[in-house]
């Protein structure tokens, strides 16, 4: 009897050992659950938290633009009698020595309501959006900007007006940035459309590869305190409205041209060969050159008013402009204003910076007919004093 009860008590050590390690292991997997969880939902309320954030940062950026329409609503004569100009252009002017503006620019310009350090996202009072702790918290505007940045696509053309806060003699033109190619090409080289002092004008398509910079065409367009329409037609001494340069990419160009190089008006039938580096290592753009203007043709340097037309040939490209006074940077005047939002969400806070567009309220064309079909034109032509009373037939 006592051998059998001795090994009753051994079985149920046995099995009470091994009851114990399964109850671990269920609870270190059900820990284990539990922690996933928590840990996912902290991911999906952060995730949240952060794009509610982000939201609340836009809408900042949404209100600086209405402040800055209304300033340039101001400075074109078209405000409403409602609208205190003389409190927009205040609140839209830095202190001395900064470059940018305080937090509190669009309360200080009457945008948005000032009883608070932050402004709370909701369309009204009584919306209850409030409960959600959206707002955003600080909007600096900076007016007149150190450069121009922009994206043109193959083919395709963008009219940018040259307005500096002083006098310019050239335009910084730097183009085709790594976010040119398509994410399956890995490589960091730039690759060129021919060998070095080759000009030749391939058919699209064929040899210029996605790796190469676009060949862009910089046309300048200005006039002084005034001018003629035959103006854009003449140069006077080095004086001239109206130039049109090719820049060719290659790595054996030059880094500074002048529109004076016109082919138009010099009968060079050739391309301006540009310096271009061989890696994106080397800077964020492939391609810079500084182009020099020449002066209006009333020469009214002071009263310039021009505009840069830039058109992307083989390859679409990114560029950046900056204006320049002999070696000295001259700052856009409020051509590209850049607005710096913070929005915040609960707790979370996102920062956005972001480029907004004043090109007045003139749209410049691409092209007089745009159109992808057939065109079919009909032209008469007579010297009869009555007209030509024919009729004619037209077959696309």
């Amino acid at each position: 009897m006592k051998q059998h009860t001795r090994q009753f008590k051994q079985q149920g050590v046995v099995s009470l050992i091994v009851v114990i390690f399964a109850a671990l292991l269920m609870t270190i997997v059900t820990v284990g659950f539990i922690q996933l969880m928590i840990r996912d939902q902290q991911q999906a309320t952060s995730s949240d938290l952060s794009q509610s954030a982000y939201d609340s940062a836009q809408a900042g950026v949404e209100d600086a633009k209405r402040l800055l329409l209304l300033d340039q609503s101001c400075r074109n004569g078209t405000a409403a009698p409602s609208v205190n100009c003389i409190t927009i252009e205040s609140a839209l002017t830095p202190a001395a020595g900064q470059s940018e503006t305080s937090c509190d620019t669009l309360s200080k310009a009457g945008i948005v309501n000032g009883n608070s350090d932050e402004t709370i996202i909701q369309q009204s009072d009584g919306d209850n959006a409030s409960k959600l702790d959206q707002a955003y918290t600080c909007v600096k505007v900076v007016v007149n900007t150190d450069d121009y940045k922009g994206q043109v696509d193959v083919n395709q053309s963008d009219i940018v007006p040259i307005t500096g806060a002083s006098n310019f003699d050239s335009v910084e033109l730097s183009w085709f940035s790594r976010d040119d190619l398509s994410s399956s090409i890995t490589s960091m080289n730039v690759d060129f459309p021919s060998a070095a002092g080759d000009v030749t004008l391939p058919p699209v398509g064929t040899t210029w590869k996605q790796s190469s910079p676009a060949l862009m065409r910089a046309q300048l367009m200005q006039l002084g305190g005034g001018f003629k329409l035959t103006d854009f037609d003449d140069s006077n001494n080095g004086k001239s409205d109206a130039n049109t340069l090719f820049l060719y990419p290659t790595s054996t160009g030059l880094t500074q041209k002048d529109f004076a190089l016109d082919g138009r008006k010099n009968n060079q039938n050739a391309p301006q060969l540009i310096d271009c580096n061989t890696s994106f290592t080397q800077g964020e753009y492939a391609c810079k050159v500084t182009l020099k203007l020449p002066d209006p043709i009333d020469g009214n340097v002071g009263q310039r008013n021009a505009y840069l037309r830039l058109s992307a040939l083989y390859n679409g490209a990114h560029y950046s402009l900056k204006l320049k006074n002999g070696a000295s940077d001259v700052k856009f005047s409020g051509v590209q204003p850049q607005v710096d939002s913070t929005g915040r969400a609960n707790d979370m806070f996102r920062r956005v910076k972001a480029r907004i567009e004043l090109k007045g309220d003139f749209t410049y064309p691409e092209a007089a007919i745009d159109m992808q079909g057939n065109l079919c034109k009909n032209f008469t032509i007579t010297d009869a004093e009555d007209g030509y009373s024919g009729s004619t037939t037209c077959t696309p």
